[in-house]
């Protein structure tokens, strides 16, 4: 323990008690092994947060392959197989008489199977959702629009604006889908000589135009709730503008300080870096 020091100041003796460890504790070496031991203790819970990350984007990266192995099984074995059986029907069909019920009733029953096949392919689509994270939103969305445009055969371009912002993992998945679901019914439903999107990186908000010069709608579009439902999770905003024989316009809006990694400040120089940095890509 402490040691008891006396000391005779004015005939009179004095105690005084001596810590070592209070004295100690005071000592340059004694801070700085309490610095380093914060420090350890701060990299230790960054490793732990970092393997955290790891494993649950490793958990995404095998769930995705996994949704890919099973899209490509579907369309190499079931949709190959249903779109045989579907020509086979129609050269049974053309050898009945024009006039026929027979005939008329197996053009419905593969008019119902056409659909079924579309729809089929629409869920394959769905199945096979790319990693989304950064820069790559706007060549997932490519990548869609010219599978889109083999499918159906119209012709498809995209428009790009503004200086491209990197967009969030979750939030970019989000924009994917409510963007896919537009594009998959302008293609499929609309009956349009060709198909656009257009992305805007603006400063305030990130917006995407799907439009098309079909026949127009007199219903809101098959998946319009599921995507009001994904931009309310973004609080952002869809919009649908439609024509008889015009086209359709489906709108989303999306605040930047939601979606963008990186908040990006207003000012006419980013609108003027916005308009400069319009490109156009065809499919």
């Amino acid at each position: 323990m402490g040691k008891t020091l006396e000391q005779w100041q004015g005939g009179k003796s004095v105690s005084r008690s001596e810590h070592p460890l209070s004295s100690y504790s005071q000592t340059p070496i004694f801070l700085l092994l309490g610095l380093l031991l914060a420090c350890l203790s701060f990299v230790a819970a960054f490793v732990i947060c970092l393997r955290r990350l790891r494993r649950g984007y490793e958990a995404r990266m095998r769930q995705l392959a996994e949704r890919e192995r099973v899209a490509t099984g579907l369309h190499d074995t079931l949709l190959q197989s249903m779109q045989g059986l579907i020509l086979r029907f129609h050269g049974v069909s053309h050898r009945l008489a024009a006039d026929s019920a027979e005939r008329a009733t197996i053009e419905h029953i593969l008019d119902q199977a056409d659909e079924v096949l579309a729809e089929g392919r629409h869920q394959i689509l769905a199945l096979r959702m790319p990693v989304v994270y950064g820069d790559n939103l706007s060549q997932a969305l490519a990548a869609i629009g010219q599978s889109l445009q083999d499918n159906f055969n119209t012709p498809f371009r995209m428009v790009v604006g503004g200086r491209p912002t990197a967009i969030s993992g979750d939030r970019g998945e989000e924009i994917y889908s409510i963007a896919r679901e537009a594009l998959y019914n302008a293609f499929q439903h609309a009956q349009a000589d060709s198909v656009e999107l257009e992305l805007v990186y603006g400063c305030e908000f990130f917006l995407l135009y799907v439009r098309d010069d079909g026949k127009g709608m007199e219903q809101p579009p098959d998946g319009l709730a599921g995507m009001r439902a994904r931009a309310a999770r973004l609080a952002a905003t869809v919009e649908v503008l439609s024509l008889p024989e015009q086209g359709t316009e489906v709108i989303l809006k999306v605040p930047g300080q939601i979606c963008y990694q990186t908040p990006r400040h207003g000012g006419w120089q980013c609108r003027l870096a916005a308009w400069l940095g319009r490109t156009e890509h065809h499919g």
